[in-house]
């Protein structure tokens, strides 16, 4: 490793120890600052930095949409009894808090990432285990690390179609065969999540964590697996929805469910499907506020302010208060917590754009980085995962690490003789894993939660991605070694 590609590597591993050493926030404040260094000092042009700023700011406003959307749905479902109405059908259902909890967050966290992606399960989910008695930290961590499998076909395709198929030329046949390698990925290392989620249930209980958890998380992602490689972008949602069945039939002690309390977050899943299942509506909606070549630079941005989830959760609020036959909506806790978000999230986009324009025209960090491991020979296959996950950390999105390291992640495989469609399954199973330790969501997720101390959840979450990343990396010398050998 040669100094430049050491120096690239700086700024996420200030980012990682500083986060678990001294909090996050002093993490995303001291990488900022040294990411400006390193940018200045690999030859950055200030128009550059400018326009790294700017577009860090478009990005930070996307992310705070669905943030204070999210906030003002649960603010106005809290407020006029909806959440205590939805804990007392879900007391109902069975006895053990441990098998509510497994079969809400895994039906939930599947189905909303499915749909809107965007972090939404991370906004929703969260508070709901809470309402059920379980710690806020836990209440994340769990969500974050479930949402980890899903995000492979998470928001109706986008991490494969706008991550890899479209910018590499994917025929179907490839695009198959990627859902595949990483939906076995992600049902090996599924096992690992699952026992750490038992671990930490069992630290936070004085009684035995119920055997349906296993049941009902392998069942899904045995689905998940099975059915990849053809229904690919609906995958999540018929993996939840075979769950739920069969969490209906064969787990339920009531099915007697009241489903008034759930109408507002029905009518969120039908206005966030709509644009999927209805073309005049998503093309118009696909309307954006553009600006490119920024300050005479090559880099440039845009906002889609209307195929934000943000009007979905609005209108599903608006659509609670009136079923409450109220107009009271307090805004005031809703606007406090999204500006806690933003001195965190707008800072943490910075390092990203800055990692990504820098270097002038002698390649940026993210390239040093990608250089890094592709050059590693034969162990790049037990790697390349990892470098998936990587870019989900310091993007906080499965797609946009498909789009830095997808190319790097294919001209490596076959630079070395290996099989594209393997080495880039394992950069999807690795980019969806990273999800869980990615500062955006966690920071995003805990301000909505009311949780201050992102460095606790990070602290659950780093152990299971890393291990899960090595799980996803062995199989893919196996898999090259028995299929491709």
């Amino acid at each position: 490793m040669n100094a430049a590609s050491f120096l690239a590597l700086l700024p996420i591993l200030t980012l990682l120890v500083v986060s678990l050493w001294k909090g996050v926030r002093p993490a995303v404040f001291s990488g900022f600052g040294l990411t400006a260094v390193l940018f200045f000092g690999m030859d950055g042009e200030g128009a550059a930095f400018g326009a790294s700023i700017v577009s860090a700011g478009v990005q930070t406003v996307s992310i705070l949409m669905i943030i204070f959307g999210a906030l003002f749905l649960y603010q106005v479902m809290e407020d006029h009894g909806f959440i205590d109405r939805i804990k007392e059908t879900f007391l109902q259902i069975h006895p053990d808090r441990h098998v509510r909890l497994f079969f809400l967050a895994i039906f939930l966290t599947a189905f909303f990432e499915s749909v809107a992606g965007f972090g939404t399960p991370g906004a929703i989910v969260p508070l709901l285990l809470i309402g059920l008695g379980f710690s806020p930290v836990l209440s994340i961590a769990v969500v974050l690390l479930l949402n980890g499998f899903f995000a492979v076909s998470g928001a109706v395709g986008v991490p494969v179609r706008d991550g890899l198929q479209a910018p590499l030329g994917l025929s179907l046949e490839q695009v198959s065969s990627i859902y595949g390698v990483a939906a076995i990925g992600v049902l090996l290392a599924g096992v690992v999540v699952i026992a750490f989620l038992y671990r930490y249930l069992q630290a936070e209980s004085d009684q035995p964590v119920s055997k349906w958890g296993w049941v009902l998380s392998g069942l899904t992602l045995v689905t998940y697996a099975l059915m990849a490689p053809f229904t690919q972008e609906l995958t999540g949602i018929i993996a939840a929805s075979v769950m739920g069945l069969f969490a209906y039939f064969f787990v339920f002690e009531d099915r007697r469910l009241d489903i008034r309390p759930w109408l507002p977050y029905i009518a969120l899943v039908i206005l966030l499907m709509l644009p999927k299942l209805l073309a005049p509506l998503s093309d118009a909606l696909r309307w954006e506020l553009g600006l490119s070549n920024l300050f005479g630079t090559s880099i440039s941005t845009s906002l889609r302010p209307l195929q934000s989830p943000l009007i979905p959760f609005l209108l599903a609020g608006g659509g609670a208060l009136l079923m409450a036959k109220s107009k009271t909506v307090r805004v005031g806790p809703v606007l406090s917590k999204t500006f806690a978000v933003f001195l965190i999230l707008f800072p943490s986009l910075a390092i990203t754009q800055l990692m990504i324009h820098s270097g002038g025209g002698d390649g940026s960090m993210i390239d040093s980085i990608a250089g890094i491991f592709a050059t590693t020979g034969n162990a790049f296959p037990v790697l390349s995962p990892f470098l998936g996950a990587i870019g989900a950390f310091i993007t906080g999105s499965t797609t946009v690490s498909n789009m830095i390291f997808g190319p790097v992640q294919m001209a490596s495989a076959q630079q070395l003789g290996l099989a594209d469609t393997v080495i880039l399954g394992q950069q999807l199973a690795g980019a969806s894993l990273g999800n869980a330790v990615c500062l955006f969501n966690i920071v995003a997720a805990g301000a909505i939660a009311g949780v201050l101390d992102f460095r606790a959840v990070l602290r659950k979450t780093l152990i299971p991605t890393m291990v899960a990343a090595g799980i996803v990396g062995i199989m893919g010398i196996l898999w090259l070694a028995m299929f491709t050998g």
